[in-house]
């Protein structure tokens, strides 16, 4: 059983497991992220608070939600093409490095 929010998913594991659907809300968030890291790099946006007062959210949500545009390829395709790491946690206590193998590792795609 794994818990997301309000909902409650029962995961069976194993060979005959039938394929997981990608999570839209987790990757609607990766999209996001690069779309305001691109804003960034390319002076669109002057800060996280800029981008916060933009989008009506507060600058600790943009800063937290970020982090995702530093996902290694191999995670944002195993979410978005198997549907993969579904219950993934990206909150602020989960601290992924921004070395991709590292992060692989830590989700166990190596």
């Amino acid at each position: 059983m794994k818990r997301r929010g309000v909902e409650m998913r029962l995961i069976i594991g194993g060979a005959d497991a039938l394929p997981r659907k990608p999570d839209a809300a987790l990757l609607k968030a990766i999209a996001r992220a690069h779309r305001w890291f691109e804003e960034l790099i390319s002076a669109r946006a002057t800060s996280l608070a800029a981008i916060a007062s933009r989008q009506g959210v507060t600058d600790r949500y943009v800063a937290r939600l970020i982090r995702l545009a530093f996902l290694a390829p191999k995670i944002v395709e195993a979410i978005a093409e198997r549907g993969e790491l579904a219950d993934l946690k990206l909150t602020p206590h989960v601290d992924l490095p921004l070395d991709w193998t590292t992060q692989k590792r830590l989700v166990g795609l190596e």
